[in-house]
């Protein structure tokens, strides 16, 4: 399942992810473009979708609440809904919530921040974000 909204404002700006697998190594994925992250009433999106990294195909969304507190580090926990994650490697399907830490630097209505999330045992992305009028 990967993170879907129902979006009404779509937001521009930049995101630079260092994806790590154990097998494949490390690959940088650096965007700048509209339609990386949107929003909604409740929750802000960063939703780069599938891209393709050193011969691998890498997805990444992550969901956050609008009112989440600057300078904060928040645990992504699976039933928690402040922030989720959810990761995948070669469109394999596998479980829908990535673990980490997620933090705001800069907060509403145009976030940015850093985060480190993993898929136990398979891969990891750590990066930054910051989403621009």
């Amino acid at each position: 399942m990967k993170i879907e909204n129902n979006v009404n404002k779509k937001i521009a700006g930049s995101l630079e992810v260092k994806f790590t697998h154990q097998d494949y190594g490390e690959h940088e994925l650096k965007l700048e473009e509209e339609g990386l992250f949107s929003r909604d009433s409740e929750f802000f999106y960063i939703s780069p979708k599938d891209r393709e990294v050193g011969g691998h195909s890498y997805y990444m969304g992550i969901k956050f609440r609008t009112g989440l507190e600057v300078e904060t580090t928040y645990t992504l926990k699976r039933n928690d809904d402040s922030v989720r994650a959810h990761l995948e490697i070669d469109r394999v399907d596998g479980d829908k919530y990535a673990s980490g830490t997620f933090s705001l630097s800069a907060g509403m209505p145009y976030p940015a921040g850093e985060f480190e999330l993993f898929e136990e045992g398979v891969f990891k992305a750590k990066g930054k974000f910051k989403s621009v009028a």
